[in-house]
C-alpha cells in the first residue's frame, strides 16, 4: 500500500507542474487559452452584468406589482410603448379584462395604469436588448470558429440558458393572468434561480481566467463550509423570491418580534403542515427574517477558519467581503421590515442578495478543489506505508 507524505518545498513547483497543459489551462477547468477570442471574458462581464441589471429591474416590477400589466407577449413589435392616445386606451382596456383589475384595481384610472405599465415594459425591452448583446457575439464567434471546443460548450450553454429564463418569465406572468390575480410565487422564484444560474455561470468562466483556483491548497474542513455556505446562500435567496411571491415582508413590521412574539402564532395554521414551509406567508416571513443568521453564522466560521490556515489571496478577499456585505445585507433587511418595504430599500436588498451570491460563488470556486490533510499538510502519492489503508 501507500500513503501520502508532505510535500517538500522543492517538489511544490514540480507538483504544480502536473496540472499545466503548456498553455497556462489548469484542466478540467475552462480557463483563457491562446485560441478563444480576446473579446470573450468582456462579453462575460457584459453579460453578468446585464443579469444584474434584470435582477434589479425585475425586483422593481415585483415592489411596483407591475407585472401583470402586460397582457400579451409581442416578441418584435412589443418593443414599442403606446406613442398614441388611442394606443394607451387600447393597452388599457385590454388590462380591463383581466383578473387582477377586475379584483384588485378596479377604478383604477389611465394615469395609474402608465404607472404600472411602464416597469413591465422596461423590464421586458431590457430583455430583449440583454437578449441581442447574448445573441450576436454568440452567433458571431460560432459562425466564424472563434471559440475551442470547451469553450463552446459553455457559451452554447449560457444562451440555451438565457432563453430559459426568458420563457419561464412568460409563463410566470401567465400564471396570473387567471381567477386568482397574482404571479405563482415558485415560477417567480424559478425565474430568479434561471436568471441566478445565468450570472454565475458567466461569473465561474471570469474566475477561471482572473482567478484560478490553486490545486492542492484548501484542506476538506474549508472545501466543506464553502458548499455549505454556497447551500445556505441559495436557500435565503429562494425564501427571499417566495416572500416577494407571497407578498410576504408586510407579514410584520416589527424586529426581532413578529406580532409582539418572538415565534408568532400562525407558523404552522396551514395543511398539510409541510405547505407552511413554502405557502404560508407568515412562516416563509419569519424564515426568511432568521435564516439569514444562519448564513452569518457560517460565514463567520469560514471567516475565522481562514485566518487559521494559509488560503489563497482571492479566498481570503473575498470571505472577508462576504462577511462585511452580509452583516450590511442583514441591517438592510431589518430596515426595509421597520420601514414598511418601501421599493427604494427593498430594490437595495435585492442588489445586496445578488453580491452576497456572487461573493459568495467565489468563496465557493477559489475553495473547490484541494487534497490536504486535517491538520492542513499539503500530500503528495508515493511513499511505500504499512499499516491499515
Amino acid at each position: 500500500m501507500y500513503a501520502l507524505r508532505p510535500l517538500s518545498a522543492r517538489e511544490e513547483p514540480q507538483q504544480a507542474d502536473l496540472f499545466s497543459n503548456g498553455v497556462g489551462m489548469t484542466p478540467p477547468e475552462v480557463a483563457r487559452t491562446s485560441t478563444e477570442p480576446a473579446w470573450l471574458e468582456r462579453w462575460l462581464w457584459i453579460v453578468a452584468s446585464a443579469c444584474l441589471l434584470m435582477i434589479v429591474v425585475g425586483g422593481v416590477v415585483r415592489l411596483t406589482h407591475s407585472g401583470l400589466s402586460m397582457t400579451d407577449w409581442r416578441p418584435v413589435t412589443g418593443v414599442f410603448p403606446p406613442l398614441t392616445e388611442a394606443a394607451w386606451q387600447a393597452e388599457f382596456s385590454a388590462y380591463q379584462l383581466t383578473p387582477e383589475y377586475k379584483k384588485v384595481n378596479a377604478g383604477m384610472s389611465l394615469a395609474e395604469f402608465r404607472s404600472i405599465f411602464w416597469p413591465e415594459f422596461i423590464h421586458r425591452v431590457l430583455g430583449r436588448v440583454v437578449g441581442l448583446v447574448v445573441a450576436i457575439p454568440l452567433l458571431f464567434g460560432l459562425v466564424r470558429g472563434l471559440f475551442p471546443t470547451p469553450v463552446r460548450l459553455h457559451v452554447v450553454g449560457i444562451g440555451l440558458l438565457f432563453l430559459a429564463q426568458g420563457v419561464m418569465g412568460w409563463l410566470m406572468v401567465k400564471s396570473g393572468l387567471v381567477d386568482d390575480p397574482k404571479v405563482s410565487p415558485y415560477r417567480l422564484a424559478l425565474h430568479l434561480a434561471l436568471a441566478l444560474a445565468l450570472f454565475a455561470w458567466c461569473l465561474w468562466l471570469i474566475f477561471e481566467r482572473r482567478w484560478s483556483a490553486i490545486p492542492n491548497q484548501i484542506d476538506r474542513r474549508t472545501r466543506e463550509l464553502g458548499s455549505a455556505l454556497l447551500a445556505t446562500v441559495i436557500t435565503q435567496i429562494l425564501l427571499g423570491a417566495l416572500v416577494a411571491g407571497h407578498r410576504a415582508g408586510h407579514a410584520s413590521d416589527t424586529f426581532p418580534f413578529m406580532h409582539r412574539q418572538l415565534i408568532p402564532h400562525g407558523l404552522g395554521a396551514d395543511e398539510p403542515w409541510i405547505l407552511n414551509l413554502v405557502d404560508n406567508p407568515l412562516t416563509v416571513h419569519f424564515e426568511h427574517r432568521w435564516f439569514a443568521f444562519i448564513v452569518f453564522a457560517l460565514s463567520l466560521t469560514l471567516y475565522l477558519r481562514l485566518r487559521q490556515v494559509s488560503a489563497p489571496a482571492p479566498l481570503r478577499t473575498a470571505a472577508t467581503a462576504l462577511l462585511h456585505m452580509l452583516s450590511l445585507q442583514i441591517l438592510l433587511g431589518i430596515a426595509t421590515i421597520l420601514t414598511h418595504v418601501p421599493v427604494w430599500l427593498a430594490s437595495l436588498h435585492q442588489v445586496g442578495g445578488v453580491v452576497v451570491f456572487g461573493l459568495t460563488w467565489l468563496v465557493f470556486h477559489q475553495s473547490r478543489k484541494g487534497n490536504v490533510s486535517a491538520g492542513g499538510e499539503v500530500f503528495a502519492a508515493g511513499e511505500p506505508v504499512t499499516g491499515d489503508p
